[in-house]
């Protein structure tokens, strides 16, 4: 993949999230990702992705652990002053747009040319272990 414009660092160091009513939805969770890089999470209806997601972009505080953004500890800091974005994943696909066309979408943002972007969505497909959906609608 060509070299992604840098941006700044995410932190997630030890966070764990408990519920009012006591329930667990995420425990010591560790994550550090550098300026630039994607990444996605995976996982089961449940396990605590989207909580974690929210606790980042501080629409939810976590019960332990700290959040750091560039070099700042973003965690006393409402959601419109962390420079962090969240789409949730019913409205982040374009229905008139293939799979592997929502895929590229990033990336041709980023202004990667087309060939590029057609290489690189089909080797995160593959790595989903979902390539055999590439030219599918996302209905």
């Amino acid at each position: 993949m060509a070299d992604a414009p840098s941006g700044r660092s995410l932190v997630v160091d030890a966070v764990t999230h408990r519920y009012p009513n006591g329930a667990l939805a995420v425990e010591n969770i560790n994550l550090d990702v550098k300026g630039g890089e994607i990444i996605a999470l995976l996982g089961p209806s449940g396990c605590g992705k989207t909580t974690l997601l929210r606790i980042i972009a501080g629409f939810i505080a976590q019960s332990q652990g700290r959040i750091i953004v560039g070099d700042d500890i973003v965690d006393a800091l409402p959601p419109n002053k962390r420079a962090v974005g969240i789409v949730f994943q019913n409205y982040a696909l374009f229905p008139h747009l293939s799979i592997s066309e929502n895929v590229a979408y990033g990336l041709a943002a980023r202004g990667m040319d087309k060939a590029t972007r057609r290489r690189e969505a089909q080797r995160l497909l593959e790595l989903v272990q979902l390539p055999t959906m590439a030219e599918r609608l996302p209905r």
